[in-house]
C-alpha cells in the first residue's frame, strides 16, 4: 500500500479489497422548468449529501455528485449491494421515493442504475489526481503501459469468488 499519492507514477486502486463493490446512479431529470421548481421547492435535493455522508456507516464507500443536461445524478460505490438494498429501504430514502412517486408526471423523473460487478479495475496514469476507488482503495504503483489489466481483473473475481465461497 501506497503512503503518498503517486501523481509522478501509474497506480491502481485495489479494488479487490471491495470484492462485493456495488455501484449506484441516481438521477433527477428535469422535464420542465415547472418540474425542477417542484424538485427544488421539496427540499429533497438538500437531504441527499447529508444523508449520503451518514451512509458511510452503512456500507456507502464514495459519493460522487454530477450535473448532466437531464439534471443532478450521483454516483454511490458501495461495499456490496445488500448494503445499498438495506440503506434504501428506510428513512430518508424512502421519503424522498414516496415524494417521487407522488409528483409523477409533474415535469421531473427519476432514475436508478446499479451495477454489482464480477471483475473492476481502476487504474490512473502519470499526472492523476486520485478520483473514485482511488479515494477509498488501497493504491499501488504500476509501470505505465505495461498491459496487465487481465491479471487485475482476475485478481478482483479471484476475491470475488472467496468471498462466495464463504
Amino acid at each position: 500500500m501506497m503512503s503518498d499519492t503517486p501523481v509522478d507514477r501509474a497506480y491502481i486502486a485495489a479494488l479487490w479489497e471491495y470484492p462485493n463493490l456495488a455501484i449506484a446512479f441516481f438521477g433527477v431529470q428535469y422535464l420542465t422548468k415547472e418540474g425542477q421548481h417542484l424538485y427544488e421547492e421539496s427540499g429533497v435535493h438538500q437531504e441527499v449529501l447529508p444523508a449520503l455522508e451518514a451512509a458511510h456507516d452503512s456500507g456507502l464507500l464514495l459519493t460522487r455528485p454530477m450535473m448532466t443536461p437531464e439534471g443532478p445524478v450521483v454516483m454511490l460505490y458501495w461495499r456490496s449491494y445488500e448494503d445499498l438494498d438495506r440503506w434504501a429501504r428506510q428513512l430518508p430514502h424512502t421519503r424522498w421515493w414516496n415524494w417521487l412517486i407522488e409528483n409523477q408526471g409533474k415535469g421531473v423523473a427519476f432514475y436508478h442504475e446499479i451495477y454489482q460487478l464480477k471483475t473492476a479495475e481502476a487504474i490512473y496514469e502519470p499526472g492523476t489526481k486520485p478520483v473514485g476507488p482511488a479515494l477509498f482503495c488501497s493504491m499501488h504503483t504500476v509501470e505505465s503501459g505495461e498491459g496487465k489489466s487481465k491479471e487485475r481483473q482476475q485478481r478482483f473475481a479471484d476475491a470475488a469468488n472467496l468471498q462466495s465461497d464463504n
